[in-house]
């Protein structure tokens, strides 16, 4: 039987399942009040885009302010940004005021502010438990994020959206509050604090990306993962518009429907570790591949909206599992001084290529059709896992894993 998990542990769990409980409201309702704003599929890509964009200029240096500062600390001052952000976007909505371009702006700066909550909680979360609890605490935190942001937070984001479209956003920022609130709380073994090294130093030589391209797993593991970001997020940006034209969905059944997905990958959180042990972390990290692809063709083709549930509750299941296989690798490889530096290069990446995938697709709809890009987005999956799974397989030796 594995040991309890401690304290800290649940005071961060708890912050992160409120403060996603007011993301899910956001990700049902910014979509809605931007296509309340315009239909222009591009205008629809680029509001999903701006919370993306920051990884790609504030990833990297804000990997150095981890490794320095206190992880707990940044995780508080980003939360209380996101306080006032949310609060604007609600009064602008309510006031008739707020243009989409102006929603643009304050999502880069929401985007912002996840690039160095995100950065810090991850770095954080290896100074709370011991390293043979990480899969499942991850899997657990994954699993309450999933569950309070998109079964929760989804259904209650459209009913608010309908009530009142600036309710959502009120929600959303007394959430980051409480949330706030609770990392405040978290006590830190002295012991547990991660060493630090000098910092002119580490900038002179940019130790992230130099500690990250001495490691041939993780360079590969970072290809896989760039490239498979990028198909994944082909179709995400017009989805709103999807649901609406080719699905005939409304408002309350367009929540419904990411609600359904969000129990797949929330049922992928809680049982994510159990997979991970039985297939082992190698394999966890590929097995998915044999949905991803898959499953996002059939959603390209999909004549009704019930198969996209059951299709979207199994690639939910998948890509949550591989987030904490992944996720897990990370924590074990990296040593707990660079990781913030080390992890905020590999996730530049990825959020390249989520980026790019967004605006692409935004595109490729606005060319073609709305589901041209669902299908463009399989193939490339199906490309990234046939480039890089066996090469993942033999970098991850078990004792590199221990």
């Amino acid at each position: 039987m594995s040991a309890a998990l401690p304290g800290a542990y649940w005071r961060q769990w708890s912050a992160s399942a409120i403060s996603n409980l007011g993301d899910g409201v956001n990700f049902v309702a910014i979509p809605l009040l931007a296509f309340s704003l315009t239909d222009d599929e591009r205008l629809l890509a680029l509001t999903t885009l701006a919370t993306f964009l920051p990884w790609l200029v504030l990833a990297i240096p804000v990997g150095t302010v981890v490794d320095r500062l206190d992880r707990q600390a940044l995780m508080v001052a980003a939360s209380v940004v996101r306080i006032a952000l949310f609060s604007t976007v609600a009064v602008g909505a309510v006031d008739g005021w707020l243009s989409i371009w102006l929603l643009v702006i304050l999502l880069l700066v929401v985007g912002s502010c996840e690039v160095l909550f995100d950065s810090s909680a991850q770095a954080f979360l290896p100074m709370l438990v011991d390293t043979e609890q990480l899969a499942r605490a991850n899997g657990l935190l994954f699993a309450a994020e999933i569950v309070a942001g998109s079964l929760a937070g989804l259904a209650l984001g459209a009913f608010l959206f309908d009530a009142s479209n600036g309710l959502p956003f009120a929600a959303n920022a007394a959430s980051f509050a409480v949330a706030a609130l609770l990392i405040v709380t978290i006590r830190v073994r002295r012991s547990a604090r991660a060493p630090r090294s000098d910092l002119t130093d580490d900038r002179r030589r940019g130790a992230g990306i130099a500690w990250l391209r001495a490691e041939p797993v993780l360079v590969t593991l970072a290809a896989l993962f760039t490239i498979t970001n990028l198909g994944l997020m082909f179709g995400q940006g017009i989805f709103v518009k999807y649901a609406s034209v080719e699905l005939g969905l409304d408002s309350v059944e367009y929540g419904i429907l990411l609600a359904i997905t969000a129990m797949g990958a929330a049922t992928g959180g809680l049982a994510g570790h159990r997979v991970i042990s039985r297939l082992g972390l190698r394999a966890s990290v590929v097995v998915p591949f044999a949905v991803f692809g898959p499953a996002q063709v059939i959603i390209g083709l999909a004549p009704a909206a019930w198969i996209v549930g059951v299709v979207g509750f199994v690639l939910g299941f998948a890509i949550t599992t591989w987030n904490v296989a992944t996720v897990t690798v990370r924590q074990r490889i990296i040593p707990s001084e660079r990781f913030g530096r080390v992890n905020a290069v590999y996730r530049w990446l990825g959020a390249a290529a989520s980026a790019v995938g967004i605006a692409a697709g935004g595109f490729v709809a606005y060319a073609t059709d709305l589901r041209a890009p669902f299908l463009l987005g399989g193939a490339i999956t199906v490309v990234a896992a046939a480039l890089f799974a066996r090469p993942v397989l033999d970098g991850l030796a078990p004792e590199r894993l221990a």
